[in-house]
């Protein structure tokens, strides 16, 4: 047995020798090869995008800005004080604010007390039936009131308050002196009595606070400073002596706003010779007469009206708002905006060679001159403003036919301005703004240095650089 599985097993050894191994084979497919190719290359770009700074690039054009501004405006008007001629208890027989003639009678003196004490005993037991145009006055000056009601504002409703006491007052006081006859025209008659009437026409007003004098030309900051105003209730002195202020008259009805404002909106609106406003009391609307002045370094406008003056005659400011200012010329975003730092050069080294206009220097370079001409971003009076790509710290600049030298970096000054990309890279330019708000800047047009309608500029000033490649 063991004979015959031996036999057998070297003829499995010869069927083996006969089976011939080949090497494994690989295929490659180039659509494979293709697909990841492109696939490392979106990786790779999708990576330097990430981390990139990205910069957008602005397209200027022609833009305005509406400037809604708000002013608590100090309100000149022409103003009379009127003082008690004597001494005694006073009465007051015109309504406030109401408008009077040169013989209408406003107050009177009681130099005894008995008429008035007549009076206030009489309108106390007394009711009075109102006429028609007593019940009209009383009636608008509720129905006003109620229409014009924000709970926030108590002060309308403390005015309010004393209006409306005032005018029934007064209803009672005249009620009590028509009961009165024979007794009051006999003090009448015999000088404890006295009824004054107003010396000129115009808009009685029973509160003073020192600024009736004001004129357009002797203001100061002081005068519009609302933190420091106050003002003087005449109608709640009891008694008066001789010289005391009893009320005052407003004898025009031309009369003045004037508000402080910055220096760009100042510059704005030169040439301008009207403006139109909003008083926010009572939401109306008006055209005014613009003029302007400068006191002190700081900027006021002053508006002219010949309305609306009644409507607030018991405000010595009136908070108002500029309306329709809109501001044209270049409109570009704020965020574009940057400050670069410069070397001013006297304007006497400057000096044309090379057969050509262009502004060059004298760079002093060993024992010989040479002729450089770094690019001008801005020039003055003075001086012309160069960077740091020519010329650095410490060159000594030659004045032309003279041995007079110049330190580069001896003065600098800074420059506001935008990067212009329009040749691919970033240029700085200079700009003169006009007028700016939260976002935007209105500039100036046709300046030798600046930019011009639809120039591309990078809209994030401070993530660039002078002569980065923007792509």
């Amino acid at each position: 047995m063991r004979g015959l599985n031996l036999c057998e097993r070297m003829k499995k050894a010869k069927k083996n020798d006969k089976i011939i191994k080949y090497p494994k084979q690989y295929h490659f497919s180039i659509g494979f090869i293709i697909i990841g190719v492109m696939f490392i290359y979106m990786i790779y770009h999708l990576f330097t995008y990430i981390t990139a700074d990205n910069i957008t690039v602005y397209e200027v054009s022609q833009g305005s800005i509406s400037s809604n501004l708000e002013y608590n405006a100090l309100a000149i008007r022409e103003e009379q004080v009127i003082t008690a001629e004597n001494s005694g208890d006073v009465l007051y027989l015109s309504e406030n604010f109401g408008k009077v003639g040169s013989k209408t009678q406003i107050y009177a003196l009681d130099t005894t007390g008995e008429i008035l004490s007549s009076i206030k005993e009489s309108t106390e037991k007394s009711e009075i039936t109102l006429d028609e145009e007593s019940y009209d006055k009383i009636q608008s000056l509720v129905t006003n009131y109620v229409l014009d009601y924000e709970p926030s504002e108590f002060n309308k409703t403390y005015a309010f308050k004393n209006e409306l006491e005032s005018q029934v007052e007064q209803l009672y006081t005249v009620s009590a002196m028509e009961a009165m006859g024979d007794s009051l025209n006999q003090a009448v008659a015999n000088g404890s009595f006295n009824i004054y009437n107003s010396p000129v026409p115009g808009l009685v007003v029973y509160s003073i606070d020192g600024l009736e004098d004001l004129t357009i030309d002797n203001f100061m900051s002081d005068s519009l400073d609302i933190s420091n105003y106050s003002s003087v209730n005449l109608k709640a002195q009891e008694s008066v002596v001789a010289g005391q202020a009893v009320y005052k008259v407003i004898t025009s009805d031309h009369w003045n706003l004037v508000f402080e404002v910055d220096k760009t909106l100042y510059d704005s609106l030169q040439g301008e010779t009207y403006l139109k406003i909003k008083f926010l009391e009572d939401e109306a609307e008006t055209w005014t007469n613009l003029d302007f002045a400068e006191k002190a370094g700081k900027y006021y406008l002053i508006l002219t009206l010949d309305d609306s003056m009644d409507r607030y005659a018991d405000s010595r400011f009136v908070h108002i708002k500029i309306i329709n200012n809109n501001i044209s010329g270049l409109k570009i975003p704020n965020s574009s905006i940057v400050l670069k730092d410069f070397y001013t050069i006297p304007k006497g080294y400057m000096i044309q060679g090379n057969n050509t206009d262009d502004a060059g220097f004298l760079l002093q370079s060993g024992n010989e001159n040479v002729f450089v001409t770094p690019t001008i971003y801005y020039e003055n009076d003075d001086f012309y403003f160069v960077d740091d790509e020519i010329l650095t710290r410490g060159d000594k600049l030659v004045k032309p036919n003279s041995n007079e030298t110049y330190v580069v970096g001896s003065d600098m000054d800074s420059l506001e301005g935008v990067y212009n990309v329009n040749k691919g890279y970033a240029v700085f330019k200079q700009i003169e703004v006009l007028y700016q708000n939260d976002d935007y800047s209105i500039i100036k047009t046709g300046t030798n240095y600046g930019i011009s309608m639809y120039d591309h500029i990078v809209l994030q000033g401070n993530e660039v650089e002078e002569n980065t490649i923007i792509n």
